[in-house]
């Protein structure tokens, strides 16, 4: 089978990964044949360029990674980024400051290029940070404000942020940020305009590729503008319902080899090989 000229990007977490975060065998043996016959491979995640490297190590990603949630893309191969997009944080901080003043269950990371700050104290600190042993530097929010700021996550109770995420739009305007929950317990703000999606069209131009060859596979709202901007957009059987509801076709979940279904399966349907 030939795939070349075809570009698949995936979510990791809840579509590339298993539930137990870890990536089967056959979807690692089928992206590397699919790089053999010609296609092209990569990744986006919300996930940094230094978080998602244990991850990434046996994936055969040929082109540059959607990073940030699309606030930024990144060259692997080069260690480099070829784009990144900065939050206007001068009112943002202000607010943060005041959320952790009334909210105590809640852990608020920022991230800067290379680095990432948690500014809510050590009382609760996101488990997936001390799991993954993410290195990270305690700050004050106020004490980072000259830093460039790619995107802030709140990680805590879904009512807490639904509450939280009422209270900052009530202060910025929606054309100032882009505020997505990318898990239900995880609330991103990033530069207004910027998504999977955006950085998918950025990418698009840059290898420039077909759109009548890209193909796009996700699991949560945060992948929704992704799998509409590609060709074939997918959603895996885990994903959520809003996702289904954009995505071109269903396939297996995540638990079920679902990137390997989608290559052996779904793409042969959809785009002629």
């Amino acid at each position: 089978m030939d795939f070349k000229g075809i570009l698949v990007v995936s979510d990791l977490d809840g579509t590339l990964m298993d539930s137990n975060k870890n990536i089967s065998k056959k979807n690692i043996e089928t992206l590397r044949y699919f790089v053999d016959k010609g296609g092209l491979f990569t990744v986006a995640t919300g996930r940094t360029e230094l978080n998602i490297r244990p991850f990434i190590k046996d994936l055969p990603i040929n082109c540059p990674a959607i990073l940030y949630n699309g606030a930024a893309i990144y060259d692997f191969k080069n260690e480099k980024f070829i784009k990144y997009a900065c939050l206007d944080n001068s009112i943002l901080a202000y607010i943060i400051r005041d959320i952790l003043y009334e909210y105590s269950e809640i852990c608020v990371q920022i991230f800067t290029v290379g680095k990432m700050y948690i500014v809510s104290g050590t009382s609760y600190i996101d488990p997936y940070v001390i799991n993954e042993k993410q290195p990270y530097e305690l700050a004050n929010v106020l004490d980072i404000v000259q830093e460039n700021w790619l995107k802030v996550i709140l990680n805590g109770q879904n009512e807490m942020l639904k509450s939280i995420l009422k209270k900052i739009e009530g202060i910025i305007p929606k054309n100032k940020l882009n505020c997505m929950f990318s898990t239900d317990r995880y609330l991103e703000i990033l530069p207004f305009g910027v998504s999977k999606g955006s950085a998918l069209k950025e990418l698009i131009k840059l290898m420039e590729i077909n759109q009548n060859k890209v193909v796009a596979i996700g699991d949560y709202c945060n992948d929704i503008e992704m799998i509409k901007v590609a060709f074939l957009g997918v959603a895996t059987e885990n994903a959520h319902k809003d996702l289904k509801k954009a995505a071109k076709c269903i396939t297996v979940s995540n638990d079920n080899n679902a990137v390997a279904t989608l290559i052996n399966e779904v793409i042969p349907e959809f785009i002629s090989l």
